[in-house]
């Protein structure tokens, strides 16, 4: 158990460091907010303009230099991709083996259907990214892609959650990162299912979705610190009580 308990916090850490590094590296000129989310969910080439918006109309060089940030964000995503795969993975892993199989199942499936949308999802970006002016047909090539990334994404938090979050085995912590990790679930799956009626507020959903499933892999690899300290310290006891008796 605390082999895997070492697996999930490398990966929880690897994860949070990659996302850092994915925001610092992601220069864009201009005012706009949610850049990326609107190049997934935009749904139309107004959007997509909207989202490489330079300091004006006319500022073409600017909106050269946010493609080439997009473009930028997309190729760093592929590694991204394989972290939160292999982080959720393991969550789940450890969340079966502590006897919450089918559920922990479940969220291995979702997270592997959600990373294999995203990456469709950047084949289309990238291919957008290529062209001299966006069309609504790459733009509605994207949005597909990633409204089943988000889906299953957030349908692998809500059920990564409930295997934590119903186990009565587990300590308090744990559940209660479980419980954030099915509000994380409930509130993307609400954003994603209203990115069609109300763009805006579904991003607004979604950034605050993906807060809550960063507070809950952070609460979690505040459990596991505690749970490898505390085993480290049991196996030193035993190992200096084995000693004093040789």
């Amino acid at each position: 158990m605390r082999t895997t308990e070492k697996a999930v916090a490398i990966m929880i850490v690897a994860l949070s460091i990659w996302a850092i590094l994915m925001r610092v590296a992601s220069d864009f000129q201009g005012h706009q907010s949610d850049r990326i989310l609107r190049v997934e969910l935009g749904s139309d080439a107004a959007s997509l303009n909207q989202a490489v918006q330079a300091n004006g109309p006319r500022d073409t060089d600017g909106v050269a230099h946010n493609v080439q940030m997009v473009v930028r964000n997309t190729y760093m995503d592929s590694v991204f991709i394989l972290l939160y795969w292999l982080t959720v993975l393991s969550m789940a892993f450890l969340a079966g083996r502590m006897g919450r199989r089918f559920l922990a199942v479940c969220a291995g499936l979702c997270i592997t259907a959600a990373a294999i949308s995203d990456l469709f999802e950047n084949g289309a970006i990238l291919t957008a990214m290529r062209v001299s002016s966006f069309t609504d047909p790459v733009a509605v090539d994207i949005s597909e892609f990633s409204q089943w990334k988000w889906i299953f994404f957030f349908l692998a938090s809500l059920f990564l959650g409930l295997a934590i979050g119903v186990n009565h085995r587990v300590s308090t912590m744990r559940r209660a990162s479980g419980g954030v990790f099915i509000a994380a679930g409930l509130v993307g799956i609400l954003g994603i299912s209203r990115y069609r009626v109300s763009l805006g507020f579904a991003m607004w959903l979604i950034n605050l979705g993906m807060l809550l499933f960063t507070a809950a892999l952070l609460l979690t690899l505040w459990k596991l610190y505690l749970s490898i300290k505390e085993l480290n310290h049991v196996e030193h006891v035993n190992h200096m009580h084995v000693h004093s008796h040789a």
